[in-house]
């Protein structure tokens, strides 16, 4: 027997299965999650404005900001499949240093700093006496494949070149070249890359009891370093070198 309510029930039901679809505008999808700031567009009240002049402010400075942390530094790569540690990320900068010089001399038992760069943003020691001379930490770390330099005087005996990283001795020889500074494929190449997170110096020690003069003829020396950038992980490890220090 049919209740005598399902007829008033089919009456409605059809506005009611209505009911179930979407009475309202999806306003989230119109919404972007990350809109770009008032000053870069112009609106009836104001016109779109920049910090940045043309011309006039370098490419650097207009480089997107990273902050510190973000999603991607809580990315874990698999070093069981891959040695990742050994291969530039998909976000890596190439880091290429080479100094010549040619002008300075080197006294008895004195050293010279051929190359002596830092991470900082400034570039300078995050050591320096005031924060705007040491800048600030950089939210990456170098790695450093590749090592070159040129060997002084082959007649010269008791020079010794380091390789100081974070303010450690990592290598230290003496009166040989390791490797030629160029061409790129002739670098000498680490079988773990240095890991460098403040700063990276090669330093050449005279020790031949005279003066060495790089402005003389065929005196001149340089050196090269090559690697590549790279963002901290957070919970991964970034000490790959397997050099004790000296």
């Amino acid at each position: 027997m049919v209740s005598p309510t399902d007829e008033q029930r089919n009456i409605k039901r059809h506005f009611r299965n209505q009911g179930f679809q979407t009475p309202f505008a999806k306003k989230g999808a119109s919404v972007d999650p990350a809109p770009p700031p008032i000053s870069s567009y112009s609106t009836t009240t104001h016109v779109a404005t920049s910090p940045f002049k043309p011309g006039l402010t370098s490419q650097i400075q207009q480089r997107e900001v990273i902050p510190l942390v973000g999603v991607d530094a809580f990315r874990a790569y698999n070093y069981r499949t891959t040695p990742w540690h050994l291969y530039p990320k998909a976000d890596s900068g190439n880091v290429i240093q080479r100094t010549r010089n040619a002008v300075d001399t080197i006294a008895i038992g004195g050293t010279l700093d051929l190359i002596s760069v830092f991470v900082t943003d400034s570039g300078t020691s995050n050591q320096a006496a005031t924060a705007a001379a040491a800048g600030m930490p950089s939210s990456t770390f170098w790695v450093i494949k590749k090592f070159g330099h040129a060997q002084l005087n082959t007649t010269l005996t008791g020079v010794t070149y380091q390789i100081l990283v974070d303010g450690q001795i990592t290598l230290s020889w003496a009166d040989f070249q390791m490797s030629p500074s160029a061409p790129y494929n002739e670098l000498w190449a680490f079988e773990n890359p240095i890991t460098v997170r403040s700063n990276i110096v090669f330093r050449i020690l005279n020790g031949t009891g005279a003066p060495y003069d790089c402005s003389a003829a065929g005196n001149a020396i340089d050196a090269t370093f090559a690697g590549w950038t790279e963002q901290y992980v957070f919970g991964s490890e970034t000490e790959h070198t397997n050099v004790q220090p000296q």
